[in-house]
């Protein structure tokens, strides 16, 4: 699912935020991403989303050479990839239901598929409930649940997940991520958690790869107690 082999990434400024990093995830896989802030992690994630292209090596996300893909293919590159972010980035003008439609909107799928599929994704998200409201009527952990909706909708090969607990007490973030097991078991989508959450990842423990001054520092395959990022 996911291959990179030998990629560096230096900036125009002269930082270099990845050192000839060498990862590789399968189909399906559920993996950790944790390192301190400047470690590497958001270039990592830049990387596969196709935002930023390596400096030197090669990055393949689903068979597709990512660092050589057209600036015009990416949008269509993306339609199989998920993001989910911290602050939620949900319309705040639109309810629960249309702002799950949007995604399908875009990319201009059937109006009756766009229906069949959001009431699906509703009820994966357990807000059948909350399908008129709107955001500023929707706790944090709902709005985190809803921008999950809206990033599995498109049935997305990879669900990419920066920090999708940040802004969550303890409970809500335990939430979201029997929400993200329940997505990566039920469907098979590979999943890719960044979190600076260390209890989150040594109660619920996976595959974890540790950043640190753009190098891989660790990469534990049954996950383990980690005391710090």
């Amino acid at each position: 699912m996911v291959h990179l082999q030998n990629v560096s990434k230096s900036y125009k400024n002269g930082v270099n935020a990845l050192n000839d990093i060498t990862i590789d995830i399968k189909d399906g896989e559920f993996v950790y991403v944790i390192g301190e802030t400047g470690s590497g992690k958001s270039t990592f994630i830049k990387l596969l989303d196709g935002e930023l292209i390596p400096t030197k090596g090669i990055v393949e996300v689903n068979g597709v050479n990512v660092g050589k893909l057209r600036f015009s293919k990416v949008p269509k590159y993306r339609r199989n990839i998920g993001v989910v972010f911290q602050d939620y980035r949900l319309i705040e003008s639109k309810t629960v239901f249309e702002n799950i439609a949007f995604a399908l909107e875009v990319i201009n799928k059937p109006r009756k598929e766009i229906r069949q599929r959001v009431r699906e994704v509703l009820e994966i998200i357990d807000l059948e409930d909350k399908a008129k409201s709107f955001p500023s009527e929707l706790s944090g952990g709902q709005q985190q649940r809803v921008t999950i909706g809206r990033a599995i909708a498109n049935h997305p090969k990879l669900l990419i997940a920066d920090e999708p607990t940040g802004n969550l007490d303890p409970e809500r973030s335990n939430e979201i991520v029997e929400l993200l097991e329940k997505i990566n078991q039920e469907s098979g989508t590979t999943v890719i958690m960044v979190t600076h959450d260390i209890n989150l990842v040594n109660k619920y423990r996976k595959r974890t790869i540790k950043f640190e001054y753009g190098h891989v520092v660790s990469d534990s395959r049954e996950g383990g107690y980690i005391a710090h990022v």
